[in-house]
C-alpha cells in the first residue's frame, strides 16, 4: 500500500468535518483540527500495510498523497533500545529508549518537518517558515533546502551555538529574535494568516506535527505490536505528546496493537503550564518563563496545543511531571556514562522526568517502560574538559594506567 488513507480533518472541539486542504483550523468554532484515516482498510491490511524503510515506511496513515512530495533526508527508523543497567539503577523491570537522535538534523523535529515541508509542496507554497529555540529551525531550513524551498528560520539568541551555526548553513534567511518564543509567536502567527509562508510551527498545522505519529508507529513495531505498558513524552507546545498518543490511539482501533500505553507529559520546571494545570486541576495559566538548559521545553504558553495536552492526560489517565535544570543534566550524565546515549537536555527531560515519578511512587517499577530521547547531545553547548596535555614515557604512562585502574 503506498497511497496515503487520509480521509479528511476533524475539529477536536466540535466534531465539526473539512475536506483535506491546508485550513489550520474549524471554520465554525475555531478549534483545532486533527487529521483521519480509513482504519478499516488499515484493519484490513494489517502491518503489510507498511512497506520500504524510514518514516515514509508508514505513508499510508500519513496525510501526503503523491509520492513525488514525500521529501526525505532519510529520518525516521530510530533505535528503541534496551537499557538493562540504567533499569536496573531506576529500579525498573524494563527500561527502553526510543532514541531520536539518529536522525538526518539529530532530532526528533526531522519527524514533522518531512511532512510539513511534503505539505508545503503539496499545497503550492514556495515559502516555509518557523519561530524556534532551536531544533526546529535547523531542521525545517534543512528539510526546505532539500525541497527547493525557501526557509525564512526566526531562532532564539540563546540557541546553543551547533544550531545557529546549522541553520546558517541551510538557509541564508535566519533572523535572530530577542526574548523567548512566546515573545514572538502571537506575532508570528498573525503573519501565517497572510498567507506569506506556509506554516511550519508547532501551534496549529496538524499536516506539520503529523509526522511525529510515526514514534508509535515504530515502538510498536520495533516491539512485536505489544508496546510498551508507559511511555514518557517531552511537551513543550505538545506537539510530540499529541501525535504519539494519536499514533497509539489508531493503532488500537486498527486492532494492531491491544492496548493503548499510559501517556506521561514531561516538561521542564521552569516551563511546566501543562503540569501546573494537571496537578492542580485548573486550566492552563501561561506562565513568564526566562532560560531553560532544555531549550526546546522553552514554552511558557503551550496555547490551544497544551490545552489539548491536557485534555488527552485526563481523558486516558495520564501522568504529568517536571524536573529542575539541575536534574535534566543529571540525567543526561546518567545516561552518557550507563548506557554510551549522549543526548541534549532538551531530549533527556523525559528521563529526568520519570526519575521523579519512580522516586515518588507515582508509576510502577514492575511494568515496561519507554523514554522518548528526542535529540542528540552533538548540538548542544557544555563545558569542555580541560584541554591542558601530559607528556609521557613509558613509566609515567603505566604508573597512570594502574592508578586508574587500581592495579
Amino acid at each position: 500500500m503506498t497511497g496515503s488513507l487520509a480521509e479528511g480533518l476533524v475539529c477536536i472541539d466540535c466534531g465539526a468535518a473539512h475536506p483535506l486542504a491546508y485550513r489550520l483550523e474549524c471554520e465554525r468554532c475555531h478549534g483545532l483540527l486533527e487529521l483521519r484515516y480509513d482504519l478499516a482498510r488499515l484493519a484490513t491490511a494489517g502491518p503489510a500495510a507498511f512497506a520500504g524503510t524510514g518514516l515514509w515506511r508508514y505513508a499510508p496513515v500519513l496525510p501526503i498523497a503523491d509520492p513525488a512530495h514525500r521529501v526525505t533526508l532519510g529520518e525516521g527508523g530510530t533505535p528503541l533500545l534496551d537499557c538493562p543497567r540504567l533499569a536496573r539503577a531506576l529500579g525498573v523491570r524494563r527500561l527502553l529508549l526510543k532514541y531520536d537522535g539518529p536522525n538526518p538534523t539529530g532530532t526528533v523535529k526531522d519527524r514533522s518537518s518531512t511532512t510539513a515541508i511534503a505539505a508545503a509542496l503539496q499545497f503550492g507554497y514556495r515559502v516555509t517558515s518557523v519561530v524556534s529555540s532551536g531544533n526546529a529551525g535547523s531542521s525545517i531550513a534543512a528539510y526546505s533546502a532539500r525541497a527547493g524551498l525557501r526557509a525564512l528560520i526566526f531562532a532564539y539568541e540563546r540557541a546553543s551555538a551547533p544550531k545557529l551555526l546549522h541553520m546558517a548553513a541551510t538557509t541564508p534567511d535566519l533572523v535572530i529574535y530577542q526574548g523567548v518564543y512566546d515573545d514572538l509567536i502571537v506575532h508570528w502567527d498573525r503573519l501565517v494568516e497572510e498567507k506569506l509562508f506556509f506554516d511550519c510551527g508547532a501551534s496549529r498545522n496538524a499536516y506539520k506535527h503529523e509526522g511525529k505519529k510515526t514514534l508509535a508507529y515504530e515502538i510498536a513495531e520495533q516491539t512485536g505490536w505489544v508496546p510498551p505498558d508507559v511511555v514518557v513524552a517531552p511537551v513543550a507546545v505538545g506537539e510530540t505528546f499529541i501525535a504519539t498518543a494519536r499514533g497509539f490511539g489508531e493503532l488500537t482501533r486498527a486492532g494492531l496493537i491491544p492496548r493503548a500505553p499510559l501517556m506521561v507529559a514531561a516538561q521542564a520546571t521552569r516551563a511546566n503550564a501543562v503540569v501546573r494545570a494537571f496537578r492542580d486541576g485548573t486550566a492552563i495559566a501561561p506562565l513568564k518563563i526566562g532560560y531553560t538548559v532544555a531549550e526546546g521545553l522553552a514554552a511558557g504558553n503551550p496555547g490551544r496545543k497544551g490545552e489539548w495536552v491536557l485534555r488527552l492526560l485526563r481523558e486516558g489517565q495520564g501522568l504529568a511531571g517536571d524536573a529542575e535544570d539541575e536534574e535534566i543534566l543529571e540525567a543526561q550524565r546518567r545516561l552518557a556514562r550507563t548506557e554510551g546515549v549522549w543526548a541534549g537536555p532538551t531530549g533527556v527531560a523525559t528521563l529526568a522526568v520519570l526519575t521523579k515519578l519512580l522516586a515518588g511512587k507515582r508509576l510502577d517499577p514492575a511494568q515496561t517502560i519507554c523514554t522518548i530521547i528526542s535529540e542528540t547531545g552533538l548540538k548542544t553547548e557544555a563545558e569542555l574538559p580541560s584541554r591542558a596535555g601530559t607528556a609521557f614515557d613509558y613509566e609515567s604512562l603505566r604508573r597512570l594506567v594502574t592508578e586508574r585502574l587500581g592495579a
